[in-house]
């Protein structure tokens, strides 16, 4: 299990917020690849982590 912290986490859903495309038109495992690949995301987040901040973002 990664360490995700509650910092980390509301960092990432406050990004989401802001990038309506990616929560809109990809998988989770697509975002969850491309926030990796930005260095904004540990590697060692799971899907279910990923989900769980997208669900966050996607709430208004």
């Amino acid at each position: 299990m990664s360490c995700l912290t509650r910092k980390l986490q509301q960092n990432l859903i406050r990004y989401l917020k802001k990038r309506d495309d990616l929560i809109e038109q990809k998988s989770v495992e697509s975002v969850r690849s491309e926030l990796v690949n930005m260095g904004l995301c540990p590697s060692d987040v799971t899907n279910d982590q990923m989900r769980d901040i997208l669900r966050g973002a996607s709430q208004r």
